[in-house]
C-alpha cells in the first residue's frame, strides 16, 4: 500500500499503534475500589505500566505517512540539537571542520536541514487536521507549518548574510542578518509558542470532557 493517513473512529485520523492500544485498554478494566463496579486498567499505576508497554513505539509502520512524519520531525529535532550545541560559544570550533567554516557546517547546515523536516512533518500534520478545516487542531497544525516555514527561511538567509558563504559586502550584511534571519526566527517561534499554548489548552479541553464527574 502507498503511505496513507490512518483513520481515527472520531472521525479524525491517528496512527495505528494509538488506535490499537486504545482498543485494547478499553477491553481491560479492575475492580473500583467504591461499590465494585469497574475502571479502567489505566487507572492504577500498575495498569498505567502495562498499558505503556503495550505501545509499540519502535514498531515500523511504512504505511502511515503519520508515522513518517512523526520520525522525520524526529530526525529534525536532533538536528536542531546539534545546531544549537554548534552554536555556543566555542560549540561550532570544537568540531571538525575546514578553517572558517566550523559555523556553516555544524550551526548553519543542520538548522537548514532540520528546517526542511519540520516543514514535511508540518504539512502532514496540516493534511491529517484538514478533515475538520475549522477545528482548533487544524489552527494548530497551520501555526507550526507557519513557523516551519519561516525557520527555513531563516535558516537560508545565514548563507546569504553570513561570511564565508555571503556574496554580500561587509556592510549588507548585517541589515541581510536582521531581515532574513532574526525577523523569520522570531515569527516563526511566536507562531510555535502560540500552537503550542493552544495545544495544551485543547489537550485540558479534551481532558476535561472525558474525566467523568464524580
Amino acid at each position: 500500500d502507498s503511505p496513507r493517513l490512518a483513520a481515527s473512529p472520531g472521525g479524525g485520523r491517528e496512527p495505528p499503534l494509538v488506535r490499537r492500544a486504545s482498543r485494547d485498554l478499553s477491553h481491560q478494566s479492575l475492580p473500583s475500589r467504591e461499590g465494585g463496579g469497574r475502571r479502567s486498567s489505566a487507572d492504577s499505576p500498575a495498569g498505567c505500566v502495562e498499558w505503556l508497554r503495550s505501545l509499540a513505539w519502535w514498531e515500523a509502520q511504512l504505511g502511515s505517512l503519520l508515522w513518517w512524519a512523526v520520525l522525520v520531525q524526529l530526525v529534525g529535532g536532533l538536528l536542531f540539537a546539534v545546531s544549537c550545541y554548534a552554536g555556543l560559544p566555542g560549540g561550532s570550533a570544537s568540531l571538525p571542520a575546514p578553517a572558517g567554516w566550523h559555523a556553516q557546517l555544524w550551526c548553519y547546515v543542520p538548522c537548514f536541514a532540520g528546517s526542511v523536516c519540520f516543514v514535511f512533518a508540518s504539512a502532514v500534520f496540516v493534511a491529517e487536521a484538514s478533515v475538520e478545516p475549522r477545528s482548533l487542531g487544524a489552527s494548530i497544525a497551520r501555526l507550526n507549518l507557519a513557523g516551519s516555514a519561516l525557520f527555513l527561511l531563516a535558516s537560508a538567509g545565514y548563507f546569504l548574510a553570513e561570511p564565508p558563504s555571503s556574496p554580500l559586502p561587509a556592510q549588507a550584511r548585517f541589515p541581510a542578518s536582521e531581515g532574513l534571519v532574526r525577523l523569520p526566527f522570531a515569527v516563526g517561534s511566536a507562531c510555535f509558542l502560540v500552537s503550542a499554548l493552544l495545544a495544551l489548552a485543547e489537550l485540558l479541553v479534551v481532558d476535561a470532557e472525558r474525566t467523568p464527574e464524580r
